[in-house]
């Protein structure tokens, strides 16, 4: 048997704690890992080393992390359920309805490459700012920033070639 790791985090879009399936750890931040809501589908970050910190002021270790027996058909029930999630990648959502036209945000900004600042984890951005992700060797312009569920700041960027792609931003180094 496999084990499934969870942990119990408050999901900002249903109001309430529950048991998230991570499913996914940041290689470049081993402190970082991304879990999935299982009401709502969001995907969010959570730093497991402050959320460690919070557990111990309370006292009870036992619920930061919850390992759960299961077999392994459920398991590859699971992973179809839950197709892996890629760092920056945007969930279909399902709050457009039919009418899957582009915001006014996603049409009226445009990329202007030669104003464009480069993407940092530390870093704060403006919407209509471009930006260049060096890593990706791609170009794009802020659509929004706001907080995520986990209480982190993050963007939703239109790239020339990754097309909307969700970014940390605001992060402090640890």
């Amino acid at each position: 048997m496999k084990k499934e790791k969870t942990i119990y985090e408050y999901c900002q879009n249903c109001d309430e704690e529950l048991e998230m399936t991570i499913v996914q750890r940041d290689q470049s931040n081993p402190h970082l890992v991304w879990v999935r809501c299982p009401k709502c589908s969001e995907i969010k970050p959570v730093d497991i080393h402050q959320l460690a910190e919070e557990i111990r002021e309370e006292g009870s270790e036992e619920d930061f992390l919850k390992e759960e027996e299961v077999d392994e058909e459920e398991q590859t029930e699971a992973h179809l359920s839950i197709p892996p999630v890629k760092f920056g990648q945007k969930q279909t959502q399902k709050k457009k309805g039919k009418n899957k036209k582009e915001t006014k945000e996603e049409t009226e900004y445009k990329i202007e490459k030669d104003k464009a600042r480069e993407y940092l984890l530390s870093e704060v951005y403006k919407v209509g700012e471009t930006i260049h992700h060096s890593q990706w060797k791609d170009y794009g312009v802020v659509l929004r920033v706001r907080k995520s569920g986990g209480g982190r700041e993050m963007m939703e960027v239109r790239f020339e070639k990754q097309g909307i792609k969700r970014l940390l931003v605001n992060q402090k180094r640890s």
